[in-house]
């Protein structure tokens, strides 16, 4: 079997893949509270998810390497088990993971797992011509069909993001408490500083193990087309 994570190859391996043509996906989460259910690596946990189905997926050569798992999760703070990095870290480690990635593969593609990167993500896209990729935005139609009771919004830790742990990870999801915030429609919400007393936005009892899986296929197959597609997406 092919491997797949950069970590786990050799120094005379990584040149005959790159050399032949193998690009790379840089998967980037965050370390922060998901509510009383889910874990704090949950955004990081799901794009290195998606990125390795992806590979495997793919008929072109794909490695992904090790995810980061630190990200701009400022509005987290105030409920505790959060790490946030500032604007300026978050943009130096990335840029430089990047950039070092970038002189071993001709093609870097960030694949983003946390809705508070987005917005220092989007500035490396001019910068450094980097593509970043917002996970959950490869299939909002099939996001719309699963997650009825969310509008299929990514939320936070409610309907969608509990039903891919569950289908990723069932080990490592816990029961919800009563309290959430309803999601809006859309992904409005991503930008906005307010997670109310809960910190959860979204309604995690509606989850799915089932439902996750279909979602984390359709994303997987949406990112595996696009890297087939256009010659690194």
């Amino acid at each position: 079997m092919t491997e797949r994570q950069l970590a786990n190859v050799t120094r005379s391996d990584l040149h005959a893949r790159s050399a032949a043509g193998a690009i790379c996906l840089l998967p980037i989460g965050s370390l922060e509270q998901h509510g009383e259910h889910l874990p704090l690596l949950t955004d990081t946990l799901l794009a290195h998810t998606v990125c390795l189905r992806t590979a495997e997926l793919c008929e072109r050569d794909v490695l992904v390497a090790p995810p980061l798992w630190a990200g701009f999760s400022p509005h987290h703070l105030r409920f505790g088990a959060t790490v946030s990095l500032s604007q300026e870290t978050f943009l130096a480690v990335v840029r430089e993971v990047a950039q070092g990635l970038g002189a071993l593969f001709s093609t870097v593609v960030v694949v983003n797992g946390h809705g508070g990167n987005r917005g220092l993500l989007s500035s490396l896209t001019l910068e450094l011509g980097l593509r970043v990729i917002d996970y959950w935005e490869l299939a909002p139609d099939t996001a719309r069909e699963l997650f009825v009771r969310d509008g299929g919004s990514i939320g936070h830790a409610g309907e969608l993001e509990t039903s891919l742990v569950l289908a990723a990870a069932p080990d490592r999801v816990g029961a919800a408490a009563a309290g959430f915030v309803p999601s809006p429609a859309g992904d409005s919400l991503l930008y906005g500083p307010d997670l109310g007393e809960s910190g959860v936005i979204g309604d995690p009892h509606a989850a799915s193990a089932a439902s996750g899986a279909a979602f984390l296929e359709a994303c997987s197959v949406a990112l595996a087309r696009l890297l087939e597609g256009d010659g690194a997406a």
